[in-house]
């Protein structure tokens, strides 16, 4: 049995429907309660380190790939922040699959990551990535750059914004890299993982790279839409976001900023040269899901 820890998320799913067409028996983990006593399912949060183990015991293998709630924005108020889970949660987490047996560790994690960063995303995913190599499980770290797929809380919110007003808003003058990638490649490569016994660290991005300006454009085009877009200096976004974000339900901080302005930008050279993968191209990937309109 393979436990997924977020198996209800926008990556997750995609892993899980993946998993389970290859023959796997796929347990999903979750924090919210009302999922407890279905089938296929187990509760387990990753605030409650003492959950943990009941929701992975008798797995083979645990799958990570769980986000705050309130991701990309933290609240560290609600302990929803990448520290809480992706660096310490993950070390609970971690230790909770090797004390019930599991053999195999395998953690969605994010493009950029490295050490020493002083940002708190790269540094808590990094000190996740860490307990997973260093830990007695077979350890397999993807990390991704921007995903996109029917159900991500990204591309998806932009455009249904856009298809609302005339012009869209971008933190930073547009000229941030972009290399999305569709959420069925993530899964393929997870699945791929567990049938080639992978292990180590890769990077996953799509085959193109283009300015968020492009990307944002090639989005409208394949909805038909035309729309402009309007640029926010990242400095005074911050200062806004700053005054903003210990107000409750705000939906910005100045560390979302800083993780809106990145480069989101991934070396596939490895994972190309260890898996079977056609890596999908931006705008073939949107036309899978997304209704063209006029407008």
């Amino acid at each position: 049995m393979i436990a997924i820890v977020g198996g209800r998320g926008v990556i997750g799913g995609a892993i899980t429907d993946a998993l389970r067409a290859d023959g796997h028996e796929v347990t999903i983990v979750t924090h919210d309660r009302k999922y407890a006593d279905v089938a296929g399912f187990r509760y387990g949060d990753m605030l409650k380190p003492e959950t943990l183990r009941p929701a992975v015991e008798g797995a083979e293998a645990v799958i990570q790939s769980a986000n705050f709630p309130t991701y990309p924005i933290e609240k560290p108020g609600r302990r929803h922040t990448f520290m809480e889970f992706d660096g310490v949660g993950t070390e609970h987490l971690v230790a909770a699959a090797e004390r019930s047996g599991a053999r195999r560790y395998v953690f969605i994690s994010g493009a950029g990551t490295s050490a020493g960063s002083h940002k708190s995303y790269y540094r808590a995913i990094w000190r996740g990535e860490q307990a997973v190599l260093n830990s007695r499980l077979a350890g397999f770290c993807l990390r991704p750059t921007l995903v996109f797929g029917p159900r991500d809380k990204g591309l998806n919110r932009i455009l249904r914004a856009a298809r609302l007003m005339p012009l869209v808003p971008i933190v930073g003058d547009g000229r941030q890299l972009h290399q999305p990638v569709y959420v069925g490649d993530v899964a393929e490569a997870v699945r791929q993982s567990f049938a080639r016994g992978v292990e180590g660290t890769f990077e996953i991005g799509g085959p193109e790279r283009f300015s968020i300006e492009e990307m944002l454009q090639r989005l409208f085009r394949v909805a038909g839409l035309r729309r402009h877009t309007v640029h926010i200096p990242a400095r005074l976004a911050k200062i806004g976001a700053g005054t903003l974000q210990h107000l409750p339900g705000t939906p910005l901080s100045t560390a979302a900023i800083d993780f809106i302005a990145e480069d989101f930008v991934a070396d596939t050279g490895p994972l190309l040269a260890t898996f079977d993968l056609k890596l999908t191209p931006f705008e073939t990937g949107l036309r899978m899901y997304i209704p063209k309109r006029s407008g």
